[in-house]
């Protein structure tokens, strides 16, 4: 069979019914870029997700006291006051699931440096907090071993603490009050814009946690601790790890309750990447609607050109061509115009990816597997939509098809 002549065919047939093969592409071209900018989605949601994981942590737990609720009438909630220094010890020290624990005692307090004030977050931590929550820093140092066996009054502050409060100018070693208490900057962390929650992680200000405890907050409790899963296969074993041991701690009957609270941080941020999942089940309504639309005028243009060509059809076959020599042809026919549809949707999904991550601030991303089964989807379709016209045209009596084209 000669491919390169039959190409040529499917092309001067094509090129002779311009409207048609560019109104059947252009249908090809919407669907092939709704599926783009679904597969932008998700591979955007991916990456986002990805992202944020770095950002939170890797193998992150996170240990709080469980709330209950107080005055029905007040509308308020007591949190259990259970959760101590004690158990954060011996959660990193007696787990084999865990590769390292930090606990967390933090409130709002009125910052002073100069003639600025600002409220922010203080945090209350330990060296073990900047590589769980992965903190890097921009300039000096971390909270150390011996910040927390002194309580030193020094603080590592984010970017957006240093510039509210210094204005620019360098901050390590700057004293600053912080709830009228003088604090020396010992460090700097890099910027890391917000959470997963969209909550700022640059305005807080870390502190040893016993400074906190003592000096800040004058009590002997935690707010949390953030545990570290050696493994990611090991996240549940260190889940069921850290209940049985704070049940014992505690001294908890069977009966009773939880009074705490231990959380997969990547389970949570799954869940809340659910509105990008719903988008991309939308659009992959939409991309399963215009896909089958385009489907579908494919297969009629190649009907109604069979059906227009069968004098065409009935003299090459009459002449010796062979039944699967013009089934090649309208195949092919039906896969360029696939093609150029694909192509033109590419475009305009690539388009669209780029106006909605730049304009709308859309999490969106074009990978080479998008690409790759998007000319797959468009090769997929022509083949199946366009063999039933090809087949009836390589079925054609000759005499009977030269008869109905006269």
């Amino acid at each position: 069979m000669n491919w390169g002549r039959n190409l040529k065919l499917s092309l001067r047939a094509l090129s002779r019914a311009r409207v048609r093969s560019l109104l059947s592409a252009s249908s090809m071209m919407i669907g092939i870029a709704a599926v783009t900018l679904l597969f932008g989605v998700g591979a955007g949601a991916e990456k986002a997700y990805h992202a944020a994981l770095e950002t939170m942590g890797k193998n992150l737990l996170s240990v709080g006291a469980q709330r209950k609720q107080g005055n029905a009438l007040r509308g308020s909630n007591q949190r259990y006051q259970t959760l101590t220094l004690d158990d954060w010890r011996a959660i990193g020290d007696e787990l084999d699931s865990i590769e390292r624990a930090a606990p967390i005692a933090m409130n709002s307090f009125d910052l002073r440096y100069g003639g600025v004030s600002r409220k922010m977050t203080v945090i209350g931590t330990t060296p073990e907090f900047q590589t769980t929550n992965n903190q890097p820093l921009q300039a000096g140092r971390f909270i150390d071993e011996y910040d927390l066996d002194d309580a030193s009054r020094v603080a590592v502050i984010g970017s957006q603490v240093e510039k509210a409060l210094f204005d620019g100018k360098p901050a390590i070693g700057e004293r600053m009050l912080v709830n009228g208490a003088p604090f020396i900057v010992i460090g700097v962390l890099r910027e890391k814009g917000v959470d997963p929650t969209g909550s700022p992680q640059d305005d807080r200000i870390l502190v040893p946690v016993t400074t906190a405890l003592q000096r800040l907050l004058g009590v002997d409790y935690i707010d949390r601790i953030f545990v570290q899963a050696v493994s990611k296969p090991m996240i549940a074993t260190a889940i069921e790890q850290v209940r049985e041991l704070l049940r014992a701690r505690h001294g908890l009957a069977d009966s009773s309750a939880d009074d705490f609270t231990v959380r997969d941080q990547a389970a949570v941020l799954s869940a809340m990447t659910r509105t990008e999942q719903s988008l991309s089940k939308f659009l992959t309504g939409i991309a399963t609607l215009t896909l089958g639309l385009a489907s579908v005028g494919l297969l009629a243009v190649s009907l109604l050109s069979v059906r227009e060509r069968q004098g065409e059809i009935g003299l090459r076959l009459a002449v010796g061509a062979m039944p699967r020599q013009v089934l090649a042809q309208f195949l092919s026919e039906a896969v360029i115009i696939a093609i150029i549809g694909a192509l033109a949707g590419l475009l305009v999904g690539v388009i669209g990816i780029i106006v909605g991550a730049w304009l709308l601030e859309w999490q969106l991303a074009l990978t080479g597997k998008s690409v790759l089964y998007t000319f797959l989807i468009s090769l997929l379709l022509s083949l199946a939509f366009g063999a039933y016209p090809a087949l009836r045209a390589a079925r054609l009596d000759p005499i009977i098809a030269l008869r109905s084209a006269q």
